[in-house]
């Protein structure tokens, strides 16, 4: 009976203590016991049907801050890979890539950490992936972790390859690759790129238009040019060789994308310079006048090939995880 007494006592001790520390978490510093959260993983949420069949629950994922994220801390954008400052769009959009935006839970926000972190929070997804959800810089997604919390992870908890994927972060490989992405959509679509309406400087209102053939030749092959880089001799070789000096075995298959792009682009320029394209004038309503507005003959094709190709790249891209 004494020792029933005494471990009852011992119980009671520890549950008042308990309750007492209890309201000292805070957030991005501690997390309640999450073993019935849902691991999410960056290449799982790149399927829009499989984060629609968990819409709703507790889930759990590791990755590094974005030190763009906003300084009130009021959400993050959260990246699996480390030294980035801002969040990876798909080219010639607004839509988020290998990219989370994480929200804190009401009135309280997130401190910054260069470190990993692990996220603990609600998902929550967009009722129709067409219709996506917007923040205050104009970035669109899919999905978002609400009332989220975080820990740093210990060294001893990152897995094995992160000593070879921060190689590849510091090098800035993702961006280098981004880059080239977004020279090789121009080539593929350059038909859908515009310019907006603008009032210069005698404050007439220039029209805006969509890029016409010239203009687009203009963008490449004029020095200091928005695309003037990914045609010249080695460009692509050069990305390739900086890759390879970090890893040429574990990194085979980011060549091998790489190099699809190469090919892609030579295709695409090849059909610009060849003029397959065709013409039509008619009335713009973004712009509110009339002007030629171009289709490429095998510009579906082009386009689906880019989309494969990127896509291939966002899921290796993903598959890193701590």
């Amino acid at each position: 009976m004494r020792m029933q007494t005494k471990l009852f006592k011992i119980a009671l001790f520890a549950l008042i203590l308990a309750m007492i520390l209890s309201p000292l978490c805070s957030c991005g510093k501690k997390n309640d016991d999450n073993s019935d959260a849902i691991k999410l993983s960056f290449k799982a949420s790149a399927s829009y049907d499989y984060l629609k069949s968990i819409d709703g629950s507790k889930v759990t994922i590791s990755g590094y801050m974005a030190t763009s994220s906003p300084v009130d801390g009021s959400f993050m954008f959260l990246m699996n890979l480390p030294y980035q400052n801002c969040p990876f769009c798909v080219p010639n959009t607004s839509e988020l890539s290998n990219t989370m935006e994480i929200y804190p839970k009401k009135d309280e926000s997130f401190g910054y950490t260069s470190q990993a972190i692990k996220v603990v929070g609600t998902l929550e997804v967009a009722d129709n992936p067409d219709e996506p959800f917007t923040d205050m810089y104009g970035y669109e997604f899919s999905f978002k972790i609400v009332d989220a919390t975080y820990t740093v992870i210990k060294a001893e908890e990152l897995s094995a390859d992160l000593a070879l994927w921060q190689k590849i972060a510091e090098a800035d490989v993702v961006n280098d690759i981004y880059k080239m992405y977004d020279y090789v959509n121009f080539l593929c679509s350059w038909n859908t790129y515009y310019v907006n309406s603008y009032t210069d400087a005698d404050g007439t209102v220039i029209p805006g238009y969509y890029v016409w053939p010239s203009a687009a030749k203009n963008y490449i092959y004029t020095d200091g040019a928005q695309f003037n880089y990914g045609y010249k001799d080695g460009y692509f070789d050069s990305i390739v060789k900086k890759i390879e000096s970090i890893d040429k075995t574990a990194f085979a298959d980011l060549v091998s994308n790489v190099r699809k792009a190469e090919e892609l682009s030579k295709k695409a320029l090849a059909e610009l310079e060849a003029g397959n394209y065709t013409s039509e004038f008619k009335y713009i309503e973004m712009f509110g006048r009339e002007d030629y507005v171009y289709t490429l003959d095998k510009g579906a094709e082009l386009k689906s090939e880019m989309n494969q190709i990127y896509i291939e790249f966002s899921i290796w891209l993903g598959s890193y995880e701590m």
